[in-house]
C-alpha cells in the first residue's frame, strides 16, 4: 500500500486515476470474456441445428440412393425384356420414381436454410443434379417407347448416384467432427 501511494505521489496523478484504470481493465476483460462465451454458444447452437438437419438429410439421401439403384436395375431389365405391357409397366415405374425424386427435391429445398456454410455449394450441386434427373424423367415419360431417351436418364441417374455418395461421405465426416467438438451423443 505504501509503494502504491509512493508511486502515485511520484507521478503526480491522483490515486483515483489508477483505480479507474484497473477497474476499466477488469470490466473490459469481463466484457470480452462474455462476448467470446456468447459467440461460442451461438456457434454451438448453430452447429447443433446443422447437426440435426444433416443427419436427416443424410438418411433421406441414403433412401434416395436406394430408390435410384432399384430404378436403374429395373429400367435395365425392362429395356431388355420383350413383354406386351412393357410401356405401361415402364410408365408406372417412371411415375413412382419421378414422384420420389420430386418429393426429395422439395424436401431438400425446405432444409436448405439449416445446412452448414461449408456444404452450400455441394448442396446446390446435389439439388441441381436431382433437378436434372427429374427433367430426364419428364422427357422419357413423353416418349417411353423411344430407346434414345433412356441413355440420358441412366447417365443422369449414375451421375446423381456418384454425387450423393460423395455428399453422404462428407456429411458423415462433418457429423463426426461436430460430435467430437461439442460432445454430442446420439441415442438413436
Amino acid at each position: 500500500m505504501f509503494l502504491i501511494g509512493a508511486a502515485v505521489q511520484s507521478t503526480g496523478l491522483p490515486p483515483s486515476f489508477y483505480g479507474s484504470l484497473i477497474g476499466s481493465f477488469f470490466l473490459g476483460s469481463v466484457a470480452v470474456g462474455i462476448l467470446v462465451y456468447n459467440n461460442w454458444q451461438k456457434n454451438k447452437e448453430f452447429n447443433y441445428r446443422c447437426y440435426g438437419t444433416m443427419k436427416v438429410i443424410n438418411i433421406h439421401l441414403a433412401s434416395l440412393l436406394t430408390v435410384e439403384n432399384i430404378t436403374l436395375k429395373t429400367l435395365k431389365e425392362m429395356i431388355d425384356s420383350d413383354t406386351e405391357d412393357k410401356t405401361k409397366k415402364l410408365l408406372d415405374l417412371l411415375t413412382q420414381s419421378r414422384d420420389f425424386f420430386v418429393k426429395s427435391h422439395t424436401f431438400l429445398e425446405k432444409e436448405r436454410a439449416n445446412i452448414p456454410y461449408d456444404f452450400t455449394s455441394r448442396y446446390f450441386t446435389i439439388t441441381s443434379s436431382i433437378n436434372n434427373v427429374i427433367f430426364r424423367y419428364d422427357e422419357l415419360m413423353k416418349e417411353p417407347w423411344n430407346p434414345n431417351k433412356f441413355e440420358p436418364l441412366i447417365g443422369n441417374l449414375n451421375e446423381c448416384d456418384k454425387l450423393l455418395k460423395a455428399f453422404n461421405k462428407n456429411t458423415a465426416k462433418y457429423l463426426k467432427n461436430v460430435e467430437k467438438k461439442y460432445k454430442i451423443r446420439d441415442f438413436y
